[in-house]
This record gives structure tokens, sequence and C-alpha cells, in this order.
């Protein structure tokens, strides 16, 4: 038999080696590299008046060279001492580089860069909006379904890839001399929230995030994603590799969970488990049968308020204590540096499916910092929102309650 310091080391040398299988399944990255800015050129493809398009170099597919196009674009006028705050926004399923989405944020005091994450440029083969994108020379990987390739090895699967584009672009964004690379966010939309959530606890970077309906904790849950995601080798993978909630433990950063009472991909209770997961701040807005796509996923102000109040220093949006409930009255207590305009109490009376249930609403009785209501009968679920005097509406998280 073995001396026993020797049969030590052999169980040290196993455990170490677990743990740096274990390290890199759960992060797939090469964060050394993807750090680094990647090399770019202009194009005058798809050129939009007030931003520049570029072509920039990815992780090659097969050996193949990759290029991704993005929209850049900056405020008008001189950039500040340090440079400009900016934003990387990351597109959704059907969705492409915007410059309407950069120029949003232009007008709004901030830099933006919006990259095509199928390798694609923002220009069709005809006017009709059903028919394919013009490919860019040197394409990547395009998505299938969700995540219906997970079984494939890691390095092959768009996921991985869309992750480190999006990395890339935060590297090249904060690159350039007119970006403050200090004040430096993300948003996504869609399966861009879903990138968001994930890239937001591998690249530490940031300074605030802002995922759109897409969140963590998807398999499991009873969305279009979630119904998607089978048990078996299918969730694993999701959970180990791509789903925000494994690495949300690493997110130390202010974050805002934008989503709506009905979204069908992307159900309430994944977004509040995401919420809560995180390390840092986090803001809910919970929007009464908010509609789903690029356009009212970029239109609530409260997006870049919220990013104002980190980079900016203005006033945060209402934030909201633990909700309450005794003696038939549910009650929440609130901050809000702004002043309070509106406050509302939503219910549902269903259960089953979330995307399907029914919400209504209710005035809430503002008392001091405090809102309160009595709790209508047979109520399942509830959750307050009050609007500052801005008109920027946030949201308690829901109380789930069973019938009584």
């Amino acid at each position: 038999m073995p001396p026993l310091h020797t049969i030590a080391r052999k169980l040290l040398v196993i455990l170490l080696v677990s743990v740096h299988v274990w390290i890199a399944a759960a992060s797939p990255w090469d964060l050394e590299n993807l750090y680094q800015a990647p090399a770019w050129e202009e194009t005058v493809i798809a050129a939009k008046p007030g931003v520049k398009s570029l072509l920039y170099d990815a992780i090659p597919v097969e050996g193949r060279r990759v290029q991704v196009f993005a929209y850049f674009g900056t405020p008008t006028g001189i950039s500040p001492e340090g440079g400009w705050p900016a934003v990387v926004c990351v597109h959704g399923g059907g969705g492409t580089a915007f410059d309407e989405w950069v120029k949003k944020w232009n007008d709004r005091g901030y830099a933006a860069i919006s990259m095509d994450l199928e390798g694609h440029y923002p220009i069709r083969e005809t006017e009709d909006r059903r028919s394919p994108r013009i490919p860019t020379e040197h394409p990547g990987l395009h998505r299938l379904g969700i995540f219906q390739n997970y079984d494939d090895p890691i390095g092959k699967q768009w996921y991985y890839h869309a992750v480190a584009q999006v990395i890339l672009a935060h590297s090249l964004i904060r690159s350039f001399p007119e970006v403050n690379p200090d004040k430096i966010g993300i948003t996504g939309i869609s399966w861009g929230g879903t990138l968001t959530s994930t890239i937001m606890g591998v690249d530490d970077r940031y300074q605030f995030a802002i995922p759109v309906y897409g969140c963590g904790f998807l398999p499991d849950s009873d969305g279009n994603q979630g119904l998607a995601i089978k048990p078996g080798r299918y969730t694993e993978v999701v959970n180990q590799f791509f789903d925000g909630s494994a690495y949300f433990d690493n997110v130390k950063i202010p974050t805002l969970w934008v989503n709506g009472t009905n979204d069908k991909h992307f159900p309430m209770p994944s977004t509040q488990l995401s919420s809560r997961a995180v390390q840092g701040p986090a803001t809910l807005r919970y929007e009464l049968r908010m509609r789903h796509g690029h356009g009212p996923g970029w239109e609530p102000e409260e997006i870049y308020a919220f990013a104002d109040s980190v980079v900016k220093q203005s006033a945060p949006l209402v934030q909201f204590g633990a909700i309450q409930e005794k003696g038939g009255q549910v009650s929440v207590d609130y901050e809000s540096a702004a002043g309070l305009s509106e406050a509302k109490f939503y219910y549902t009376l269903d259960t089953g499916l979330w995307p399907e249930r029914k919400w209504e609403s209710i005035p809430a009785r503002v008392a001091g910092k405090t809102l309160l209501v009595k709790i209508p009968a047979a109520t399942v679920a509830c959750y307050f929102a009050a609007s500052d005097d801005r008109g920027l509406m946030t949201s308690s998280e829901y109380l789930l309650r069973s019938r009584r």
C-alpha cells in the first residue's frame, strides 16, 4: 500500500483537477483575450446618418474569421472630461444592430454601441420585412431556437459566441478616447436581456445592467423559454454554462429588471428570482400587460433615468421595501427622492400559467412613507407600483398568497 502522504498528494491532485474542471465549465469564456479591444474597421454598408458603421473581429468559428457588424454613436458636442458615459445594447430574437437604439442613448448624453449577433448587416435582401437579412462577408453562428444545440461542444454553440461578441463590443467601445471606461452599462431586450443577465456576471467591468424581459432561472419556468428547455442534460447545460443564475453571485452592480405582468416568454417569477439572486441593489419595473418587442423594450424612460442615477448621480427611482400582509391589509414602505405622483396596487385572482393570469389594479393609499390597501378577497398574487413626480414608475416585489 502506498504511504499515506503519497495517497494524500494524489487526492489533492484529483481535487485540484476537479476544481479546475468545475471552474472551466462554469465560466467557459477566455476573458483575458476578450478584454482586449478587437481589430475593427469602418464600413459604408448599411450606413446611417449620425452613427458609425463598424465591423469588428470576434472569436473564429472552426477556424473561419468572424466579423460582427455594429453601430456606434456619441452625443453631439464636445465630450466631457473623462469621456461620455456609454451603454452596450444587446438585441433580442429577430433583432439586429439598431441605429435608432444608439441614437436614443446619444440623445440622453451617452455613447452607445449596438451589434448584430447573428452575422448579418441590418439590411434585408428586399423591402419585405420577412425577407432574410444580408450576411456579412465573415458571418458567425445563427441562433437555433431556445438553446436547441445544447448538446454540441460549448465552443460551437451560438450563445457562447453571442456572449463573447458582446464582451468584445464592450472592450471595443471602452477603448475609444471619447468614452469614459468607468461609466459603462449594459442593457438587452428579450434574448438580449437573457444575454445581459449572463454577461453582467461574467464581465465585471460594467457599472450597471438593465435586462428587459429576459432574465435568469429559465429552466422550469412556465414561459415559452422554460417550457422548451426539457429536463435532463438540456437543463443541466443551460444551468451550468448559460443561464444568468450561474453567475448572479458575481453581480455587485445596480440592476434594473424590466418586464410585463403577462410576458409569454419570461414570466414574473423568473424576473423576481433573478432580482433577488444578484448581490447588488436591484430595482423592479413590472408593467401591466407590457408589449413584447424591441420598441416597447427601449421606450420606458425609467431605463435612462436609472442609468443617470448610477453614472450621473441624478435622483434614483422609487425604491421599495418588502411587501407585508397583516389583518387583511397589504402594505409596503418606499423611498422617493423625487416625490410621489401616483401609487397603485396590482393583484390577480388567478392561478395557473403566469403569462395567462389576469391582473387588475386599484389605487393605493399613501400614509407617510408607506403604501397601503385592503386586499381584495381571493387575491393570489399582488404588488405595488408607484410613480415619482417625474412620472417614472417602479414596482415592489410581488407577494404570492394561497387562496384564503
